[in-house]
């Protein structure tokens, strides 16, 4: 595992340096996936998403693309997948973020039962004559961080079925190491033992060290412990020192009860924007998948 600590002047400043009127997609166009089925876990009849490709000034000659699926968290889209697809449709990768709920919609039995959302995106994308099916990353924020994280799993993989591409890399943000801890040593949660089945595939994770939903301020160290030593030796952890869950958000700051806050314990969660954060965490981001998504 390679671990980062970055200490920027600003650890967090209030959400108006943010441009205020943040759209919630980037340039792309509105598309309706078929749905699909996880056995056991769940079935969607239908995905809605936006798709975009790269800008016509990234330059690329190929005729198909690298492309990354951009999951949401638990406030829907609210911009910040946005704000990562304009940045990857710069560098040459086409982006399709979906809709897996509304705002506080999370569903009660976890993220099993948004992983058929998952599964029929990454399905389509394949599909496409313009878009590399070898080339495949996600990235998710909060919610949609820990579908990210568990989908490099061996566990997940199979239980999407063959038929579902495997994406070949992977960057979550904030995905609540502390309460995936916990998840993956519950012998009643289908996720268990999905730490002992991590893929090699790389893995770029970004967190803040004042993440109210971890137990602790580098508490992806244990839980990447935990992992193959292929899976680990891929794995990079960014923190970011003093930002909270939520440092790139693109509205104002939140403050707010979880019961899976504090590493399950619950609690007050902090979501407090930080521009100089976030803009440093979407560069990472991009480089990260410019390298693993060239051809």
């Amino acid at each position: 595992m390679n671990r980062f600590l970055l200490r920027p002047s600003l650890a967090f400043c209030c959400a108006l340096s943010f441009a205020a009127c943040a759209q919630p997609y980037a340039a792309g166009e509105a598309v309706v996936i078929p749905g699909a089925e996880v056995a056991d876990w769940g079935r969607v009849a239908r995905v809605e998403g936006h798709f975009g490709k790269p800008s016509p000034s990234s330059s690329s000659h190929s005729t198909k693309v690298p492309a990354v699926l951009i999951l949401h968290g638990s406030n829907g889209i609210d911009g910040r997948g946005a704000y990562y697809a304009k940045a990857l449709q710069d560098a040459g990768i086409a982006t399709l973020e979906i809709t897996m709920f509304e705002s506080g919609g999370r569903p009660r039995t976890g993220t099993k039962a948004t992983m058929p959302f998952a599964a029929a995106a990454l399905k389509w994308l394949a599909a496409r004559d313009d878009v590399d099916r070898a080339r495949l990353g996600v990235m998710g924020v909060s919610w949609g961080g820990v579908m990210t994280l568990l989908m490099s799993s061996e566990l997940t993989q199979g239980a999407m079925g063959n038929d579902v591409p495997k994406p070949i890399a992977f960057a979550p943000l904030y995905p609540t190491c502390s309460v995936i801890a916990n998840v993956v040593q519950n012998r009643q949660s289908v996720f268990h033992g999905a730490e002992t089945r991590m893929t090699s595939s790389p893995m770029l994770i970004q967190v803040g060290t004042q993440d109210d939903y971890e137990d602790g301020e580098h508490a992806c160290d244990a839980l990447i412990a935990s992992w193959p030593a292929a899976a680990r030796e891929r794995t990079t952890v960014r923190y970011y020192d003093g930002a909270t869950h939520g440092f790139d958000l693109q509205g104002r700051p939140r403050q707010f009860n979880d019961e899976f806050a504090h590493g399950g314990r619950g609690g007050m969660v902090r979501m407090w924007p930080s521009p100089n954060d976030a803009a440093t965490a979407r560069a990472a981001l991009v480089a990260f998948f410019q390298e693993y998504l060239k051809p």
